[in-house]
């Protein structure tokens, strides 16, 4: 059994197709990164779309993120519920590649809310992770960004390999929320947020996660599937729609099962 995905307008770059078995379907080829509706002055987005049967999601997911993991470099990871199902499928070799996070809540680093703590239970612990650059969530948050910031300034110069991020109901990545102060900061790489859920946040900001080669976007679950379809058209700037600011990235794929894909 099979679901048909048509492409909608106005993301003509879609193309239809058929997920069946543990396959994935893709979606190119990506808008150019310039590519713009003159009338409205927006980007429209350049991402690209892979969909997973929901049953397999996670082995299918884990084995993109391998392929695409170097032996040697850095990559970024990502807390969420989606991570908590990919992660333990991952299997890595991550002895040689220095390892971020792209947001943290202000708990310790064994708090069950962490995500340095998941990521440590389900993936860092196996993969011989030995150089781990974790935000010290139980810091102060101004000083523990203002130290995140300055450990990054030589990772961003060079570009992360791979950055993973999840993207919630209200299109927001990291720990970038609509109509954030920090969206629209040009220069700190990490800084301190007020979180939804009532916890101080830390999170990297839009100049280092554009920093990275190569971003993959990990969402599951019919709870998401309107935010896809707004992420997917053009209208809403980065401040109303946080997933934006990936707009002109010329590598960026969601990795969705399909209920996330059911909208699309």
């Amino acid at each position: 059994m099979s679901s048909h995905v048509t492409s909608r307008d106005p993301c003509a770059g879609f193309m239809a197709g058929n997920v069946s078995g543990h396959g994935a379907l893709r979606f190119p080829p990506k808008h150019p990164p310039d590519a713009l509706f003159p009338e409205r002055g927006v980007v429209e987005m350049s991402f690209a779309v892979e969909v997973f049967p929901s049953g397999g999601y996670a082995v299918d997911a884990a084995t993109r993120i391998a392929a695409r993991t170097p032996a040697e470099g850095s990559i970024v990871l990502t807390g969420g519920g989606t991570a908590e199902r990919v992660y333990p499928e991952l299997n890595l070799d991550l002895t040689k590649t220095d390892v971020y996070f792209s947001d943290e809540r202000c708990v310790p680093p064994d708090h069950e809310a962490s995500n340095f703590a998941l990521s440590e239970r389900l993936l860092l612990e196996r993969s011989g992770a030995a150089r781990v650059h974790r935000m010290r969530g139980e810091d102060s948050p101004i000083e523990a960004a203002r130290s995140y910031h300055d450990g990054l300034v030589p990772a961003v110069e060079r570009g992360f390999d791979l950055m993973l991020l999840g993207m919630g109901e209200d299109n927001h990545v990291a720990a970038l929320w609509p109509n954030s102060a920090a969206l629209i900061d040009p220069d700190a790489l990490c800084l301190s947020v007020d979180r939804p859920d009532g916890l101080k946040g830390l999170t990297m900001t839009a100049p280092a996660i554009n920093s990275a080669r190569t971003i993959l976007l990990i969402v599951t679950g019919s709870s998401k599937a309107a935010a896809m379809e707004r992420a997917m058209k053009p209208g809403d700037d980065p401040l109303s729609c946080p997933v934006r600011l990936l707009a002109d990235h010329p590598d960026a794929t969601f990795l969705l099962d399909e209920a996330a894909a059911s909208h699309l």
